[in-house]
């Protein structure tokens, strides 16, 4: 089962509501500063969500034009990855109607599984 991005910030924000004194991961080490690590996982995550929303408004319309402008920086070798970090954001950010005027949703749709495809061939090179 995938999240939203929504249910992940109500959750990350629930967490830091109860004010734990220490975090045991999924991974890592225990966190014993949780309320600095859950606002950097908010930041990083709002910080994404807006270079997503410029990619978007500088003219990205599909999953490959938003993952390759959003992660410029990234060894395209792990793009299929982030995608779906782009699809969730793309997701909420059309709940929140902050999408701009003209973004396709069903193209970008249609673009999800052409990506994939791209994607899966340029592995197996």
């Amino acid at each position: 089962m995938q999240l939203s991005i929504q249910e992940y910030f109500k959750t990350t924000y629930n967490f830091l509501e109860l004010s734990p004194h220490a975090i045991i991961p999924m991974h890592g080490r225990v966190n014993l500063w949780p309320k600095h690590m859950l606002c950097g996982y908010l930041k990083n995550r709002r910080n994404r969500e807006s270079s997503i929303l410029k990619s978007i408004e500088s003219g990205a319309e599909t999953l490959f034009d938003i993952v390759a402008k959003t992660y410029a920086d990234v060894d395209p070798s792990v793009w299929i990855y982030a995608s779906s970090n782009v699809r969730l954001h793309v997701d909420y950010l059309a709940v929140q109607d902050r999408l701009p005027m003209g973004f396709s949703l069903e193209k970008f749709n249609d673009s999800c599984v052409a990506f994939v495809a791209k994607m899966g061939k340029q592995e197996a090179k």
